[in-house]
């Protein structure tokens, strides 16, 4: 009934215009009025262009798109004159754009997501995240299947985006042990207990990013869970694996124990805008690649940071850092300690600007290696 009535209503418009055309030109032929076929294929073009845009729309609305970029200047008393490679230099005090990453979500419905994150750097492009998300809708817990390249599930900081970091870069312990931050594998996560309790379990590759392959059969488990106590959030991680190390005089490589465990704490405290965080963590860490095969051995290692960070305001922001790695607590003397501090103003809801001054030392032997940052970023 409707679409007959449309087409009526159709009609008579097309029919008041033809009137008003012979009306202003009484010489011009009168167009003969159209047929019901012909105002039927009418109404299904402009309701396939409908439908079409509709859907348009629609797909549109489930993906969702952010990122951020960071232009940073760097001084680092470490910096040297001198060319190392075609490419390459050995001065440190440089503009760069230290990250660029646009993150693509697209949420086709509430139970599953695609995610891919490019990084555009100075350096080049790397692919950072690339995963699928499937998740049961029949617990409250929401178990969650990832399958692709994701974060490490391990400690605070190397989940914690590195656009709401307030220091340039993560402490030393992490970086060393967990370089890239990423691997390739699958994890399963949830959270219940009123959004208290949370866990994360993944088997990995074990080698990281930085390749696109693993060198041997054995995969490798790592997982976190925690517990939030209000304005005390705690968790502990463990990580279990192997690494295959290409041996001088060893041509087939051999296989040492890789592992980690970890405790980590954030404390909102009851001072107004101060937050205080911390981790430590400990483990095994494989020789480095070449090292001659009768002396390789793995190491024990272990180190911790520590953040105080107190917010002025909703525009300022000053943060405290000290952190420690020990590359082989075995030997005297060989650990680095890190003490930094940085300054953030927050331009608006999307800019912000760090100053950043960190002063590493070493045990013995202490280089001048002293890093001023000054970085911009923009996020969306």
């Amino acid at each position: 009934m409707q679409r007959m009535l449309f087409v009526f209503i159709l009609s008579l418009m097309l029919a008041s215009s033809g009137v008003s055309q012979t009306t202003e030109d009484p010489q011009a032929p009168e167009d003969p009025p159209p047929t019901v076929d012909e105002l039927e294929g009418k109404i299904d073009s402009l309701t396939e262009a409908f439908n079409e845009s509709r859907n348009l729309v629609e797909a549109l609305g489930r993906l969702k798109i952010s990122g951020y970029l960071q232009a940073q200047y760097l001084h680092n008393e470490r910096s040297v004159d001198e060319t190392t490679g075609v490419a390459a230099t050995r001065n440190l005090d440089q503009f760069s754009i230290r990250r660029g990453r646009v993150k693509f979500a697209y949420q086709m419905t509430r139970t599953s997501r695609f995610v891919l994150q490019p990084d555009m750097t100075s350096s080049g492009v790397t692919l950072k995240d690339g995963y699928v998300e499937l998740t049961e809708p029949w617990t409250m817990w929401h178990h969650t299947l990832t399958a692709g390249q994701f974060n490490w599930p391990f400690g605070f900081e190397i989940m914690y985006s590195s656009s709401s970091r307030e220091m340039p870069e993560r402490s030393l312990v992490v970086r060393t042990l967990f370089p890239g931050e990423r691997d390739r594998g699958v994890m399963l996560s949830g959270t219940g207990l009123a959004e208290r309790f949370h866990y994360r379990a993944a088997i990995v590759n074990g080698t990281g990013t930085t390749q696109s392959f693993d060198y041997n059969k054995r995969k490798d488990f790592v997982g976190r869970t925690g517990y939030s106590f209000g304005p005390v959030d705690v968790a502990v991680s463990l990580y279990r694996g192997s690494e295959l190390i290409s041996l001088g005089g060893l041509t087939a490589g051999r296989n040492f124990d890789k592992q980690r465990e970890g405790v980590d704490i954030q404390w909102i405290t009851p001072v107004p805008g101060l937050g205080v965080r911390g981790e430590y963590i400990r483990g095994v860490q494989p020789p480095s690649p070449g090292a001659p095969a009768a002396s390789a051995r793995a190491a024990d290692v272990a180190g911790w940071y520590a953040y105080a960070i107190q917010n002025v305001g909703t525009r300022h922001q000053f943060v405290i850092r000290a952190d420690e790695y020990d590359p082989d607590s075995d030997l005297p003397n060989n650990a680095t300690r890190t003490l930094g501090g940085s300054y953030i103003f927050h331009w608006d809801g999307n800019s912000k600007v760090m100053l950043a001054y960190e002063k590493p030392e070493v045990e013995i032997n202490d280089p001048d290696d002293d890093v001023w940052s000054l970085r911009y970023q923009f996020s969306f």
